[in-house]
């Protein structure tokens, strides 16, 4: 693993080995100030020798966004909320009836089967948000998976529809715990309902029209859209060597429905548009007070305990945490919330939002320092242990440079 860019003199030449030593075969990096100015645009990666079908890297790639997609979705949900045409804390069951009549799974009968019962809460939109309403993923909760087993069904990924795909008991309470799964495929299908629109269209129209970005989409596939799909890149977790696909990851092969929590692709460029605007609170997508809830602790006290434990205790979010500081869940991504104590190797400020997917990209938004950053990968599985060194070198780099004259590289 190479060394830390401070210990080899300079960020690009740290950039460069971790292409040499195989850690990543694409990469991007976008960090901005909130005044438009640059620190890094750096695209990496493209034919070699030793991979000859790997796809060029530039501002005209596509990648797969996996859980990136959760912050768009979250943006598209916010300006329903802008419009009064929902609320953040009412019911949504009426909306979406094959989530609304879910039960809770508390247990397993001495037989192996499981012990369901009524919920009493709501399940709310600000819930579906922050992974507070109980919705699970079956490929990461342990019941979840037992409860697939005994029903025998197929594996999700398997289903083509949100309805179909999580069409599965919730694992707490409402608004009572805290759990990374399907609420933002939930909420895309409320956005869907309550705009009479497919998200694809929602979002084309009202997130990326006015960000002047095109690149976003839940269909790479579709007759006309032209964009290169980024290489993917798979890690073998015994020897560490990367694996190189000659085709890049589409999620959405088997499916005929957007998928709101992990199912769309756009360039680098155009996503970190849409994290500036957040940033500089410009109103292109949201009304200013949208936006600083965005970055308000949303969570209950039980939810956000909750969330500590599984900071404490599972390797779930990629990116770069340290000792000291406090998590809960805005709106959108994880909160940094308290960093006063933090043991980070650089100046990350109060209330930074961040978040991460199963593709090894980056994304956070500092507002108290001024900066946002993107950093992609296109590699599989995630968190890789290689990479957060990786994501810990272009914070580094990033809060360092931030108080510096603007920076634009094209290595």
């Amino acid at each position: 693993m190479p060394s830390s860019h401070s210990e080899t003199g300079s960020f690009e030449s740290y950039l460069k080995t971790c292409f040499d030593e195989g850690i990543v075969s694409s990469l991007v990096l976008i960090a901005k100030r909130r005044d438009g100015s640059g620190i890094l645009d750096t695209y990496m990666g493209g034919p070699s020798r030793a991979l000859p079908g790997q796809c060029p890297i530039d501002d005209q790639t596509i990648f797969t966004l996996a859980s990136c997609t959760k912050l768009a979705t979250t943006v598209a949900a916010l300006q329903l909320v802008d419009k009064k045409l929902i609320t953040l804390d009412e019911d949504v069951s009426p909306l979406l009836s094959v989530l609304g009549r879910q039960q809770i799974l508390v247990g397993w009968q001495a037989d192996g089967s499981p012990i369901l019962q009524e919920r009493r809460n709501p399940i709310t939109l600000r819930q579906l948000l922050t992974h507070s309403s109980g919705c699970g993923y079956d490929f990461y909760h342990p019941d979840l998976k037992r409860f697939r087993r005994y029903q025998g069904t197929t594996p999700a990924t398997q289903k083509e529809k949100v309805t179909e795909w999580f069409d599965q008991p919730l694992v707490f309470e409402p608004g009572q715990g805290w759990e990374y799964g399907a609420g933002l495929d939930w909420a895309g299908k409320l956005i869907e309902q309550i705009s009479r629109m497919s998200l694809e269209d929602y979002m084309s129209r009202y997130v990326w029209t006015p960000l002047e970005a095109s690149s976003y989409t839940f269909w790479p596939d579709a007759p006309g859209y032209t964009r290169k799909l980024a290489t993917l890149a798979k890690r073998d977790r015994a020897t560490g060597k990367l694996d190189v696909s000659l085709e890049g990851l589409n999620l959405n092969r088997n499916v005929k429905e957007c998928f709101g929590g992990h199912g769309a692709y756009c360039s680098a460029a155009d996503y970190a548009e849409l994290m500036f605007s957040l940033l500089a609170n410009d109103e292109r997508v949201l009304q200013p007070s949208s936006v600083d809830l965005m970055f308000e602790n949303q969570l209950s006290p039980e939810s956000k305990e909750a969330l500590q434990e599984v900071m404490r205790t599972r390797d779930l979010a990629g990116g770069d945490y340290y000792a000291g500081e406090v998590y809960s869940w805005g709106l959108g991504g994880l909160l940094v919330e308290e960093t006063h104590d933090s043991k980070a190797p650089y100046d990350r400020g109060p209330k930074t939002l961040a978040w991460c997917s199963a593709l090894n990209h980056y994304w956070f938004i500092d507002r108290s320092k001024g900066v946002c950053g993107l950093l992609m990968t296109h590699v599989v599985p995630s968190p890789d242990a290689k990479i957060k060194p990786l994501i810990r070198a272009f914070l580094q780099h990033t809060y360092r440079e931030n108080a510096r004259p603007a920076v634009s590289s094209c290595l």
